[in-house]
């Protein structure tokens, strides 16, 4: 494989946006969305890389499973995989969660992963080579905030697949990690009280909390060369903050 092929789920997001920016030249980018692919378009006219749109509604199995069929038939298997797809934050009470929304959770954001995963891991087990790349939370790094059960739980869902897999698939060449950063101001935040996302940026000791360049650089570094021999691990970017 001479030309990385790299898939990124929740292409359209802040990071994901910043991500495709700042990839070397030289790469085919697979960049997913659901909603809206305006960002996209308008950035694939200023980059060099080739970038593919393509869209799927990930709470819909169907069409995540008729989308990595597409992948592989169209395009190759995806060498580097980056998974950013999540339903918007919102703080909920678990007394008010409706089991519809807890089911939407999990399939956007653990069950696409391992449709995705269990399609083009072997695959990629044959070549001796690939990267995986998971955005997880600094939920899953000690107690979680009150109100978040369902994000918690499927972050901790996907904490235990990055690990199980990095085991699993170490001896093929394959490098499956996680990074959990603290609140990051992008889009993902519209549903949350400007309050809540006040005191998370003053409780930091930077007095600020994250921005996308805080987590794109390590990102791009773990689908990089750099990170061959760095497997099943999840790197806190906190600021600092101890959870």
């Amino acid at each position: 494989m001479n030309k990385d092929i790299i898939l990124i789920i929740g292409a359209s997001s802040d990071i994901g946006i910043d991500l495709i920016r700042n990839i070397d030249n030289g790469a085919l980018i697979l960049a997913h969305y659901n909603s809206s692919k305006k960002r996209l378009v308008e950035l694939a006219k200023k980059i060099d890389n080739e970038l593919v749109i393509i869209k799927a509604d990930l709470s819909i199995e169907d069409q995540t499973r008729t989308m990595v069929k597409d992948i592989e038939k169209i395009y190759g298997v995806p060498n580097k995989i980056i998974h950013l797809a999540a339903p918007k934050f919102a703080n909920i009470r678990f007394k008010d969660i409706d089991l519809d929304d807890f089911q939407k959770e999990i399939e956007i954001s653990l069950k696409s992963l391992i449709i995705i995963l269990s399609s083009f891991l072997p695959k990629l087990a044959k070549e001796k080579q690939g990267k995986v790349v998971c955005i997880l939370s600094s939920v899953v790094l000690n107690i979680p905030p009150k109100a978040l059960a369902q994000y918690t739980t499927v972050k901790y869902a996907l904490l235990g697949l990055v690990k199980s897999l990095a085991s699993e698939y170490a001896d093929k060449n394959i490098q499956i990690n996680a990074i959990s950063p603290s609140m990051c101001d992008t889009k993902f935040l519209d549903n949350i009280n400007d309050k809540f996302i006040e005191l998370s940026a003053y409780s930091n000791p930077l007095k600020r909390n994250a921005v996308v360049n805080d987590l794109t650089p390590i990102i791009k570094m773990l689908i990089s060369n750099e990170a061959d021999y760095i497997n099943g691990v999840n790197i806190p970017i906190t600021g600092g903050s101890v959870f």
